[in-house]
């Protein structure tokens, strides 16, 4: 069952802490022969340089900002990356839903009339929820609401799911790149506290969370 995988998976802030005890102590093994390679002779092909391949090597995950918050404009460019189509949705279900927190306020982001709706103030703690060292400038969450997919599609829905959420993260990101702003996905947001912190049900999933600002020169 997929919701038992959620579950095994979900985080609170003691799972944060574990899991940053168990990051201290990973050594990663050193690097093999990619098991999985053939015998066979690999044929190189022609790399594209189109500014598309631009974007994607000017993509990187960066982990601090600088203090200056960003602009009207530019955050609605980097949440209009999530609107006109930009990712596909199984069955056009569309369960992907979008909240962030900026400037001190929980909002949420409406992708079809690109447009904001204030929840309340930012909880006191969001950076222990998110599990980062500080607040950043803008913080993107995306949430699951994926019932009616689950009716339809049954336990694959749940694929599908974290299939939409990976691409629309990516189409985030790569507006961030775009725009000359910073950003990286937090693995380690506690479920139940940013649910909480948004006034959404338990039901719902917290999928990933993107931390964004400007780039510090």
């Amino acid at each position: 069952m997929f919701d038992d995988f959620w579950a095994a998976s979900r985080f609170s802030p003691l799972h944060q802490r574990r899991l940053g005890e168990r990051l201290r102590d990973f050594r990663p093994r050193p690097p093999l022969i990619d098991p999985l390679e053939l015998p066979t002779a690999p044929r190189p092909l022609p790399k594209p340089k189109d500014r598309l391949q631009k974007l994607f090597q000017a993509r990187r995950s960066t982990r601090e900002f600088a203090g200056k918050p960003l602009t009207d404009k530019q955050l609605g460019t980097v949440l209009g990356a999530l609107g006109d189509n930009s990712f596909p949705s199984a069955g056009g279900l569309n369960p992907v839903h979008c909240y962030a927190f900026h400037h001190g306020r929980a909002v949420r982001y409406d992708i079809r009339r690109h447009a904001l709706q204030d929840i309340g103030a930012a909880p006191e703690n969001l950076a222990e929820i998110l599990g980062t060292p500080e607040v950043p400038p803008l913080t993107i969450v995306l949430v699951l609401k994926d019932n009616e997919a689950f009716e339809k599609y049954g336990e694959r829905a749940g694929r599908f799911g974290l299939i939409e959420v990976g691409a629309a993260a990516q189409s985030i990101c790569l507006r961030l790149a775009e725009q000359k702003l910073g950003g990286y996905l937090l693995g380690g947001v506690a479920d139940h506290e940013m649910l909480h912190s948004l006034g959404l049900p338990r039901e719902l999933r917290v999928a990933t969370a993107i931390a964004c600002g400007h780039t510090i020169t």
